[in-house]
């Protein structure tokens, strides 16, 4: 059982990070000499300051190595008290969001396409905004198809790997990217339904074989934030598909 276990969790570990990382946030805009820039916000608390222009999330975010910008010039965090995201001004030059000048050691409330001046570097803060399947599991998304199938009065015979799999699109239509694409998702659903005999049970030996949900998988659940070091309940709250408008 253990052993089963572990297989199942390293299939959803292979899975998740497969898919695009969660994002709490993006800021875009332009740097020094109108430099488009783009950056998600995968860490908190996040600086943004003076070094190299950022190429991948992190920690920290540069924008340059303008000398306007301090090394570290402000840092992004959430206010669990206030339950939003604040922004603290650590670089002695100082920042702008809204047009308003925020001084060193001052901290502003952020919110979604607030503009941010920062040194030369004009910016927006775009926030998440909740994307049901960018934080469900493998199996939560197999079993949602199996639920919905069931639904629609289809699948008494079961399903085929390939038919859950349109069925969790369906779900979630424009959601292949977060899923980490199609071909992605199938690799998964097809190894998991053969795995997770817990839950699913073949039932034919016909090619490609077909699988029914035992009444077991409506109280299992495995979710990317157990198998994540950098996402818990609380996270997950907050990380989601970031809001491209502004």
């Amino acid at each position: 059982m253990a052993a089963l276990e572990e297989k199942k969790k390293a299939l959803e570990k292979k899975f998740v990070e497969s898919r695009p990382p969660l994002a709490y946030a993006k800021i875009s805009g332009r740097v020094h000499d109108d430099v488009p820039f783009e950056m998600l916000i995968t860490h908190l608390p996040t600086e943004l300051g003076r070094g190299p222009l950022s190429t991948s999330p992190g920690p920290k975010i540069s924008l340059g190595e303008q000398k306007a910008l301090s090394r570290q010039h402000a840092r992004i965090q959430w206010n669990q008290e206030k339950s939003g995201f604040e922004l603290e001004v650590l670089g002695k030059n100082g920042m702008f969001a809204s047009g308003k000048y925020i001084g060193k050691d001052k901290k502003v409330d952020l919110v979604s396409k607030m503009p941010l001046k920062i040194g030369p570097a004009r910016i927006y803060f775009l926030a998440a905004v909740r994307s049901v399947c960018s934080t469900m599991s493998g199996f939560k998304l197999v079993q949602r198809a199996f639920e919905k199938t069931k639904s629609l009065g289809k699948g008494q015979d079961g399903m085929t790997a390939e038919e859950v799999v349109q069925q969790i699109m369906d779900c979630f239509p424009r959601s292949e990217d977060e899923l980490g694409g199609k071909a992605n998702l199938r690799e998964f659903v097809t190894n998991y339904l053969e795995l997770d005999t817990q839950n699913f049970q073949k039932t034919s030996g016909s090619s490609p074989p077909r699988y029914k949900m035992l009444p077991t998988a409506t109280s299992t659940a495995t979710t990317p934030a157990s198998l994540s070091t950098t996402a818990t309940s609380e996270t997950a709250k907050k990380k989601q598909k970031v809001d491209d408008s502004k």
